[in-house]
């Protein structure tokens, strides 16, 4: 009853994966690829019930020495080997084209839900130990949709094998009769019995000694990802950790992520080992049994060597259909892994959707703030009853102690953050946020300095004009180079970069966080006065600790006075 239900419910995950792709408007073109598919595939098994009656045929041949006939058998096998070939090769072309549209439409489905609600952002205040993501989507969906199609049509085509190879099994096999206990016994079709029982247990216990690999699998594809994303950090932080002199603490950080994988992979050698020992064995004596079985038959000239071969033929292929779950169990743990991981990737993505806050309003061109406040995800209080109102053209500085919530509140405003309550009523109008440290992108320069526009929307005199302007004039031609700009720039660079983009995308709400860190004084001013003169209508909202910058805004609100 547990292994029915285990089947039950492998089934209806793997349906919920892939219902979406299969009732979407792709359904018409992926059920067209599929029938094509099928209908090879059922033409390659028709190809080896011929091919098996062929074998009678032939042996027998031999056994009569009669050339004339072994030479048009040998004729008759290359038209048959031709047919064999190019079912299989067209059945497996067609196969690889559903995989990458399926792998095409679901990569996108998975994109958009993940981008879309922030849920790339929100997973962080869920108890959920949701780890890269970037693997599930860049790996685990293709390794989903080849794994189910494989199995899908591996089945199919085993049950299709059973009926045809079972049908001539039960002809040719025989009866099978003898005496027991004074009662004359005969069982009609014996050897397909015979191939019943051996396959039943084989598989038993096949599914007993592979079972673990289920979760050594799943753990593998964790510690893989794990390993990949340290040696990432390493190169994306490089400049960080050699001014650490950090290179003795990553190395035992990546090695010991790297001794997980080694760990758990020898866990699976040595299972995959004795279902190997086991596998390799029941298939060999699988070749013998069924001569073993029918000589008796043939010494007593009661059938021929045609008889005989197409016999062990026959029994071979009714046994590897009934084998089918026995030899595909690798491949069904390695599915069921797989189906874990997208499924727990759907669940937290579904979960961020439901961390919602209060509703924002938004009305007319002025933005208002009344008592709002902000918890941790601790539900330890950070910031409480701030108001204040902004029109068209105000410019308020946020300061106050590190850890303060600064920063936090422009999350909040920004709908990045859901641990709050009071009102907030937004203008109708464009924003931009940009950090302490401006997000770079991959790309040209172009698109790093336009984002989140597309590059190509923006007129390069307009560009060039406000690179220009923003102390950046050096760069203008490196703009349709590709580099890790993110590497490449100093951080001041990227915070002049922050300043292009606010001029390119002209939004009329601004949040700026500590983005002239990295400046110096006169940089500073220079580029504040910029924005103003060239925005002077936008509404700013900014955090900082430089008393610098204070002049610039025409309202203050310091966190270490809020009540």
């Amino acid at each position: 009853m547990g292994n029915q239900n285990n089947l039950v419910k492998w089934l209806k995950d793997s349906w919920s994966l892939a219902k979406p792709y299969w009732t979407s408007e792709e359904k018409y073109k992926a059920i067209g690829l599929l029938s094509i598919v099928i209908v090879l595939k059922l033409s390659f098994v028709y190809m080896t019930v011929v091919a098996n009656n062929w074998y009678n045929r032939f042996y027998d041949a031999i056994q009569n020495y009669q050339v004339d006939k072994f030479w048009h058998d040998i004729i008759d096998f290359m038209y048959i080997a031709f047919f064999y070939i190019a079912f299989q090769v067209l059945a497996n072309y067609f196969l690889k084209f559903l995989q990458i549209r399926w792998r095409i439409w679901m990569t996108n489905y998975y994109l958009d839900h993940w981008l879309s609600n922030k849920a790339y952002y929100k997973v962080r205040f869920l108890n959920s130990k949701l780890d890269n993501p970037d693997q599930r989507i860049s790996e685990d969906i293709g390794a989903f949709i080849s794994t189910t199609l494989d199995l899908g049509l591996g089945l199919l085509t085993s049950i299709v094998s059973l009926v045809s190879f079972v049908v001539i099994l039960w002809n040719i096999g025989g009866v099978l009769k003898f005496d027991l206990f004074k009662h004359h016994i005969a069982i009609h079709g014996y050897m397909v019995w015979v191939a019943l029982l051996y396959a039943i247990f084989g598989t038993w216990i096949m599914f007993k000694i592979g079972k673990p690999l289920i979760k050594l699998n799943f753990l593998q594809q964790a510690y893989e990802a794990d390993f990949r994303y340290s040696l990432v950090r390493v190169r994306e932080y490089s400049e960080n950790i050699a001014f650490y002199k950090g290179e003795h603490g990553e190395k035992q950080g990546t090695q010991k992520r790297f001794n997980n994988i080694v760990e758990n992979f020898i866990q699976i050698i040595y299972r995959t080992m004795k279902m190997g020992i086991f596998s390799i064995g029941y298939s060999q004596i699988a070749v013998i049994f069924p001569i073993i079985v029918s000589a008796p038959r043939y010494f007593t000239k009661a059938i021929q060597l045609g008889d005989l071969m197409q016999i062990s033929s026959a029994f071979g292929r009714v046994q590897d259909a009934l084998s089918y779950f026995m030899d595909a169990y690798s491949s069904l743990a390695n599915w069921r892994s797989v189906m874990d991981r997208l499924q727990e990737f759907i669940q937290v993505n579904l979960a961020t959707h439901e961390l919602l806050g209060r509703e924002f309003t938004y009305n007319g061109n002025v933005l208002i703030v009344n008592k709002l406040s902000i918890n941790l995800p601790n539900e330890q209080n950070l910031v409480k009853n701030l108001s204040f109102t902004l029109k068209s053209g105000d410019r308020l500085l946020i300061t106050g102690p590190s850890g303060s919530g600064k920063t936090t509140i422009l999350r909040t405003l920004a709908g990045l953050w859901h641990l709050y309550s009071g009102e907030v009523n937004l203008p109708q109008v464009s924003n931009m946020f940009i950090a302490q440290k401006p997000y770079i992108p991959l790309g040209t320069l172009k698109d790093v300095i336009c984002y989140p526009l597309n590059s190509n929307d923006v007129n390069n005199q307009l560009l060039i004009m406000i690179m220009d302007k923003c102390q950046l004039g050096y760069l203008i031609n490196e703009l349709e180079i590709q580099a890790d700009w993110n590497n490449k720039l100093s951080v001041g660079e990227q915070q002049r970069i922050a300043f292009c983009r606010i001029l390119i995308n002209q939004p009329n709400l601004i949040y700026l966080d500590e983005v002239s860190s990295a400046l110096d004084e006169a940089s500073e001013a220079y580029l504040y006065q910029l924005l103003i003169n060239e925005l002077p209508n936008s509404i700013i909202i900014s955090v900082g600790h430089r008393s610098t910058i204070k002049k610039w805004h025409t309202q203050n609100i310091d966190l270490a006075t809020v009540e």
